[in-house]
């Protein structure tokens, strides 16, 4: 299996997931006791992992042309994941105040990057659907493009590492400590990544640092999030245990 067919399952796999808790997640919504953010979190990302799935984006593209548009919805998702994650995490370690910081921010910050991406895209004129646009950069816009993603995650993100790195030390256990820390570490990462294609503008054979970023970015605030779901289980379960023993 290549690394793209890999890629591409991995996506699936991992799309399926958040397309579950989608579903898991409705009927709290629709009584008004879910919470909002996660559920649109979480509805980005589904829509993200899937246009990574080659299947899904051929068939996605293939209705407007098959000019990478899908490309394109899916980088401006990425926007609105961390549109979204950047102020549920605000209110998941008790900080409003940033939360508000992100709204106020993207109200400007949001659409001029979706622009940027959208007039980056038009002129970069990739001529057949490639997942990923790899086949095309060899083209400084493509790699401007792809660059462009970037700015406003890590915009959000540096809002969000100082925060959590402080809430990670004011943690009276292990699992909410690492939940913590390898969320703030993954958003780091996240500042750093648009370097990567910096240098590859600069030197073409340097498109390989990027992933050095992303890839252990991803892997980090997933797992801080799986950590944070994990802790957020047990509580319930402590406090039904409580409740029970005080009946």
């Amino acid at each position: 299996m290549n690394d793209v067919a890999f890629s591409s399952w991995v996506s699936a796999i991992v799309a399926t997931s958040f397309l579950a808790a989608l579903i898991a997640r409705l009927p709290r919504l629709i009584q008004g006791i879910g919470n909002f953010w996660l559920w649109l979190t979480h509805l980005g990302m589904a829509l993200v992992l899937s246009l990574a799935v080659d299947p899904v984006y051929e068939f996605v593209d293939s209705l407007a042309g098959s000019h990478n548009f899908a490309n394109l919805v899916s980088h401006i998702g990425i926007a609105l994941v961390f549109f979204c994650g950047g102020i549920q995490i605000s209110h998941g370690i008790n900080r409003p105040e940033i939360a508000h910081k992100i709204l106020k921010l993207s109200t400007v910050a949001l659409p001029a990057s979706a622009a940027l991406m959208g007039v980056l895209f038009v002129f970069s004129g990739s001529s057949y659907s490639d997942v990923g646009l790899n086949a095309f950069r060899d083209n400084p816009l493509v790699v401007l493009y792809k660059l462009a993603l970037y700015i406003y995650p890590a915009i959000v993100s540096s809002f969000l590492v100082a925060p959590l790195m402080r809430a990670a030390t004011e943690s009276v256990s292990r699992i909410p400590y690492y939940s913590k820390k390898l969320m703030g570490f993954g958003f780091g990462l996240v500042i750093a990544a648009p370097l990567g294609h910096l240098a590859e503008l600069a030197n073409r054979q340097l498109g390989w640092i990027t992933d050095l970023f992303i890839y252990p970015a991803i892997l980090s605030v997933l797992a801080g999030m799986t950590l944070g779901l994990v802790d957020a289980v047990l509580c319930r379960r402590q406090q039904r245990r409580d409740f029970i023993q005080a009946s």
